[in-house]
Parts: C-alpha cells; sequence; structure tokens
C-alpha cells in the first residue's frame, strides 16, 4: 500500500499546502485580529483625550489592515496564476 502511495503523492507539495494552509489561516486572521484590536483602541484612546496614543494606534490598524489586503492580493494574484 505505501508504494502506491509513493507514486501517486507528491509529498512536497502535500507539505506546501498544509504549511501555507496553516499560514494563510492562523497569520492571516491574527493580523486582522491585531487590526480590530487596534481600530477599537483607536476609538477608545481618542474618546480619552490622549493624542499620541491614538495615533500609535491608528498607525497600527493601518498597518495591519494594509497587511490583510496585500495577502488577499497576493492569493488571488497567486490563484490567477496557476
Amino acid at each position: 500500500m505505501t508504494a502506491l502511495a509513493e507514486k501517486v503523492v507528491d509529498w512536497g507539495q502535500l507539505l506546501e499546502v498544509a504549511w501555507t494552509s496553516i499560514l494563510g489561516g492562523v497569520g492571516v486572521t491574527a493580523v486582522f485580529a491585531v487590526a480590530l484590536y487596534g481600530a477599537v483602541k483607536t476609538m477608545d484612546t481618542r474618546r480619552g483625550g490622549q493624542g499620541a496614543i491614538v495615533v500609535a494606534y491608528g498607525v497600527m490598524t493601518v498597518l495591519a489592515s494594509s497587511a490583510v489586503l496585500a495577502s488577499v492580493v497576493f492569493a488571488i494574484l497567486t490563484i490567477k496564476t496557476k
């Protein structure tokens, strides 16, 4: 049975699919959570009148949102080229 699986399954490609799925599922979700956290903290600190902290949370929100958008665009381009 193992000899048949060796001929049929490309283990390198299977491993690549596994790690990219984990990276996409966990990594992008975590970065999106950081973007949401930054957006909420921006609103909270803005009400408190803390100017410098508002800017820091705003920058964090923009960077995390940009990273999520870039990963979506990268995924779409990858799908189109394959």
